[in-house]
C-alpha cells in the first residue's frame, strides 16, 4: 500500500534498491515504465496497473482511491475489457487477464483512455462511482484516531468527511493521480506478452504528468499513545492495541512481518504468557511511496485485567513496541525482495499487481535508513454493568501507564554476566535463578529441579542444532544452551538465536502438560534410587524442613506432591523473580550484548516491581544423631559423616580446602581407612567434599565398606576429625590440598559448561588459607557432639544354630 496523510510536505522519494530483480523496461520519454515479470506455464498472462493517491483530498479518506478505481473500471468493461480494480486508502490498483499480445495490448490502449480521458457532467460511469462511494460509507472508521491505522496499512475505510464526490471533485482527483510520477504498468506472463504491452505504449502519445507526491510528516520519536472508546467495535470490557512503525525501508517491514506474524513467534508467545494475556488478531505490512509501514493487532479480553486495567493494557503494548522495534531493527531483506513477493504469486494477476505496486514504492531519503517510527493506538470498550472511569480519565490512565511501561521494557531486568572467549566453536549462555531451591520445603522439595527439566525438553523442541541441559542446583535452577553458528549466520544473530530458545522456554511461556509429566516421572525415578534415600535421610538431617537446601534433586515425599499446577506456579514465580544471564560469547562483546538483550526482551516485567528472592526462613537447625537406612539386600553398606558449617562464604571456601586435605588417594582418609597400616583396607572408597551451599553447608565424608567393617570405618573417620580438631593438619596437608584443589579447578574448566558457570556465580581463583586459619577453622567447627551420621546397610541376616539334645551332646562328647 502506498501512503497519505493530513500534515503533508513533498518528498522525493530515492530509488528504490530492492526491486531491481524486477526488469522496469523502459517505454520512452513521457511514458510510464512497464514492470516486467517473465513467467511460463500460465494459461493467461495479465497486466496491472497501481496508481497512488497521496496527499489528494486527504481528509476523504479511501473515498478518492475507490472513486477513481470504480471510474477506470467501469470505463474499460464499457469497451469489453473485464478489469477489476480496488481502492485502498492510498492508492488503487487494476488487473486484466490477457491470451495473447493483441490482447494485452488492447488492454494498455483502453487502460491509457479510461485514465486520461477527462470526467464530463454525465459521465456514463458515474453511477458505477456513487455506487463504490454508498458502499464505501458503510464501512467507516470506527474512530477518528483509527485513521493513521489505515493509512498505515491501506485498508479502505470511509472518513467522517467522506460525503458523495461531485463529477467535478472526481475530476479533479484523476487529474491530480492519473500520470507520470503516481501511476505504474506491469505485465506477468510470457515474453511476447510484455513485448506488446511495451509497444503498445511506446505508440501512444505521452502522458501528463501528475500532481507532485505528497508525503506525510512522520509523527515525533516519542510520540504519545492515543486512546479511543472502542464500543460497539469490541466485546464490553475488551482492549484493542494497534502498534504501527514506519521504516524509509519498505522491504525491511516485509521482512519483519514475516517474523512478528508467526503464530509461534516471539511476539506471540511473549503476549501468551502475560498475566493479562493477549491474542495477536493480525500483522500487516505494507509499502509505501516514502517507506514501509506495519501494524500489529492485538486484542486482550476484560476478564483478565485484574483490579488494575490500565496497567494489564500498558504491559501489552509496551511489550508489543519493544518487539516490533527488536524485529525491525533486526530484519536484513535480501536483495530481491521485489522479484520474490512476485514470483511467490500463484496466480498472475497477483504477481502483475504486485509488480506494479511496488514499482512505486520507495525509501524515505529525510531520515536515516534504520530509524523506526512506532506509534500505539488503543480501543477499549466500556465494561457492561459496572462502575465506568470517564472516557477523559480512563484515556490518561492509560497513556500514563504505557509511558511508564515503556521507560520499563526499555530498563535491563536481567543480571548479566559475560565474557569472550574468541576461537571457541560455540556460544553459551546460561540463565537461571538464584533463588535456587530457596523457596521449596518438605513438601515439594524438586519442584524447581522438574520446572528445570522440563522447560529443557520444551526448549529443545525449538532448538534445532542447539543443545539445551537444566542446570539444577541449590543456589541456581536454570537452563544452558549453546551451539555453533549456521552458514551465513552473523555471530550476533547467532547468540539472539540461542538466547531466543532458552529464554522463550524458561522465562516466557508456561511448561506444556506433557513436558512437566516427564520431568516429574524422571525425577521421581531418580528419588527411589538407593543412594538417592541416603542422600534424603541426609539432607532432611541437615536442613530440616528444607532437604533441597542439600539435594536439590528432591524427595520421594517431595516429587510425589508435586502436581502440574504446583510445578506450573514455582515456573511462574521463578519467571517473576530475579533471574541472572551468563554468556561465553566466541566472537566478541557485541556478540554477548545481542544474546544478553534478546534475553531481557523476552523477561514481562511492570514498572516499579521488585524481583527479589523469598525471604530466607528462620533459622534451620541441623537435627545431630545417627540416621538408619535400609538398603537392598546386596547392595554395598555406606556412611555419610557432615559436620555443618557457618553461613558465609569464607567459611564455605576454608571447608572446600579441610575437604581437600581429607580427600585423595593420599589424603588424610586414605591412611585412615586404609593404605599400609591395615592388612585390609576398612573401606572400599571414599571422599570428602561441602555439600548444601549455600544455606546450609556441611563438610560431608562418604565411606563405602563391606557391612562387618562398615561401623570400624565410621569409628575411624570419627576419630580422624577429633585429629584433626586438634590440630593433626600439617604444611604438608596443606600443600596437597592446593594441588588437589587446583587440578580439580582446572580438569573442570575444560568444560565450558562449568566455566559458564563459574562466570554466572561471580567464582573464581580464591586466596589460599593459611595452615593456622586451617587448623583454627577445625578447632571451632569439627565439633563431635554437632556430628550427622547416615549409616545404609542392608538388612542383617542372623544366623540360628540348629538346637541340640542333651542325648545327642553327650555323644558327640
Amino acid at each position: 500500500m502506498l501512503s497519505c496523510g493530513s500534515s503533508a510536505r513533498h518528498v522525493e522519494p530515492r530509488a528504490n534498491s530492492g526491486w531491481g530483480a524486477i526488469v522496469q523496461r523502459a517505454t520512452g520519454e513521457g511514458r510510464p515504465t512497464l514492470a516486467v515479470v517473465a513467467r511460463d506455464g500460465d494459461v493467461r498472462g495479465a497486466i496491472a496497473l497501481a496508481v497512488t493517491t497521496d496527499g489528494i483530498d486527504t481528509d476523504r479518506g479511501a473515498l478518492v482511491p475507490v472513486a477513481l478505481a470504480a471510474l477506470v473500471q467501469q470505463r474499460m468493461q464499457a469497451r469489453g475489457i473485464d478489469a477489476v480494480a480496488m481502492g485502498s486508502w492510498s492508492g488503487w490498483r487494476l488487473h486484466a487477464v490477457v491470451a495473447s499480445p493483441m490482447d494485452a495490448a488492447s488492454v494498455v490502449v483502453a487502460a491509457r483512455a479510461a485514465l486520461l480521458t477527462p470526467v464530463g457532467l454525465n459521465d456514463p460511469a458515474m453511477p458505477t462511482v456513487l455506487r463504490k462511494a454508498d458502499a464505501l460509507a458503510q464501512r467507516p472508521l470506527h474512530d477518528a484516531a483509527l485513521a493513521d491505522v489505515a493509512r498505515c496499512t491501506g485498508e479502505p475505510y470511509g472518513s467522517f468527511a467522506a460525503r458523495t464526490p461531485s463529477f467535478a471533485e472526481l475530476e479533479a482527483w484523476r487529474a491530480a493521480a492519473h500520470g507520470l510520477g503516481r501511476i505504474a504498468v506491469a505485465v506477468a506472463g510470457a515474453s511476447a506478452l510484455s513485448d506488446a504491452a511495451a509497444n503498445a505504449l511506446e505508440r501512444a502519445p505521452p502522458w501528463p504528468v501528475a500532481a507532485p507526491l505528497l508525503v506525510d510528516a512522520w509523527p515525533p520519536m516519542q510520540a504519545q499513545a492515543t486512546v479511543y472508546d472502542a464500543s460497539g467495535e469490541l466485546p464490553p470490557g475488551d482492549a484493542r492495541i494497534i502498534v504501527t512503525a514506519r521504516t524509509p525501508a519498505p522491504e525491511r517491514a516485509v521482512v519483519a512481518a514475516a517474523a512478528l506474524g508467526s503464530a509461534h513467534g516471539a511476539l506471540a508467545s511473549r503476549l501468551a504468557a502475560l498475566d493479562a494475556p493477549g491474542q495477536l488478531r493480525a500483522v500487516i505490512a505494507a509499502a509505501h511511496g516514502d517507506g514501509g509501514c506495519l501494524a500489529a493487532t492485538i486484542d486482550l479480553d476484560g476478564r483478565e485485567f485484574g483490579s488494575d486495567f490500565p496497567a494489564s493494557i500498558a504491559t501489552a503494548a509496551a511489550l508489543a513496541r519493544q518487539e516490533l522495534a527488536v524485529e525491525l531493527a533486526d530484519a536484513t531483506p535480501p536483495p530481491n525482495v521485489g522479484r520474490d513477493l512476485a514470483m511467490r504469486a500463484s496466480d498472475p494477476r497477483d504477481a502483475a499487481e504486485r509488480a506494479a505496486w511496488w514499482s512505486l514504492a520507495g525509501r524515505r531519503s529525510d531520515v536515516s535508513d534504520d530509524e523506526t517510527r512506532i506509534r500505539i493506538t488503543v480501543g477499549v470498550a466500556s465494561a457492561r454493568d459496572a462502575a465506568e472511569l470517564s472516557a477523559t480519565t480512563r484515556a490518561s490512565a492509560i497513556v500514563a501507564e504505557i509511558d511508564r511501561a515503556t521507560l520499563a521494557w526499555h530498563a535491563a531486568i536481567v543480571e548479566s554476566r559475560t565474557r569472550v572467549e574468541s576461537g571457541q566453536g560455540e556460544t553459551w549462555i546460561l540463565l537461571a535463578s538464584p533463588c535456587g531451591t530457596l523457596p521449596e520445603s518438605a513438601d515439594d522439595a524438586g519442584i524447581g529441579a522438574a520446572v528445570a527439566l522440563a522447560a529443557a525438553e520444551q526448549a529443545q523442541a525449538i532448538a534445532g542444532d542447539a543443545r539445551v541441559e537444566p542446570l539444577v542446583a541449590p543456589d541456581a535452577i536454570g537452563l544452558f544452551v549453546h551451539g555453533p553458528p549456521r552458514p551465513s549466520e552473523t555471530p550476533q544473530a547467532q547468540a539472539r538465536r540461542l538466547a531466543d530458545v532458552v529464554a522463550r522456554a524458561f522465562a516466557a511461556e508456561g511448561l506444556e502438560p506433557e513436558q512437566t509429566a516427564k520431568a516429574r516421572a524422571r525425577l521421581l525415578l531418580q528419588a527411589s534410587q538407593v543412594d538417592a534415600r541416603t542422600n534424603a535421610a541426609l539432607a532432611s538431617a541437615l536442613a530440616p524442613g528444607h532437604p533441597s537446601w542439600i539435594e536439590p534433586g528432591g524427595t520421594l515425599l517431595g516429587m510425589a506432591s508435586a502436581s502440574d499446577e504446583l510445578i506450573a506456579m514455582r515456573a511462574a514465580a521463578i519467571r517473576a523473580g530475579p533471574l541472572r544471564v551468563a554468556v561465553l560469547a566466541n566472537d566478541d562483546l557485541a556478540q554477548a550484548d545481542a544474546a544478553v538483550h534478546a534475553i531481557d526482551r523476552w523477561i514481562a516485567r511492570r514498572p516499579g516491581e521488585s524481583r527479589t528472592c523469598p525471604a530466607i526462613p528462620a533459622a534451620v537447625l541441623p537435627r545431630s544423631g545417627t540416621y538408619s537406612i535400609d538398603r537392598p539386600a546386596g547392595a554395598p553398606s555406606e556412611a555419610i559423616l557432615a559436620i555443618p558449617l557457618p553461613l558465609g562464604e569464607e567459611p564455605t571456601r576454608t571447608a572446600t580446602w579441610l575437604a581437600a586435605t581429607l580427600d585423595g588417594d593420599d589424603g588424610m582418609l586414605a591412611h585412615a581407612l586404609g593404605g599400609a597400616r591395615h592388612e585390609a583396607p576398612l573401606a572400599r572408597t571414599w571422599n570428602a567434599t561441602v555439600v548444601g551451599v549455600p544455606r546450609a553447608p556441611a563438610l560431608a565424608i562418604r565411606v563405602s565398606a563391606s557391612d562387618d567393617a562398615l561401623d570400624m570405618a565410621v569409628a575411624q573417620a570419627r576419630a580422624l576429625i577429633d585429629r584433626v580438631r586438634q590440630g593433626a593438619l600439617g604444611e604438608a596437608d596443606r600443600t596437597r590440598a592446593a594441588a588437589a584443589i587446583e587440578g580439580a579447578r582446572l580438569t573442570s574448566l575444560l568444560d565450558p559448561s562449568e566455566r559458564a558457570l563459574e562466570l554466572w556465580r561471580g567464582a573464581g581463583r580464591t586466596p589460599a588459607p593459611s595452615l593456622e586459619a586451617l587448623r583454627s577453622f577445625s578447632a571451632s567447627v569439627l565439633r563431635d557432639e554437632a556430628l550427622v551420621i547416615v549409616a545404609a546397610r542392608p538388612p542383617r541376616i542372623v544366623r540360628q544354630t540348629p538346637s541340640t539334645s542333651p542325648g545327642r551332646a553327650s555323644k558327640a562328647r
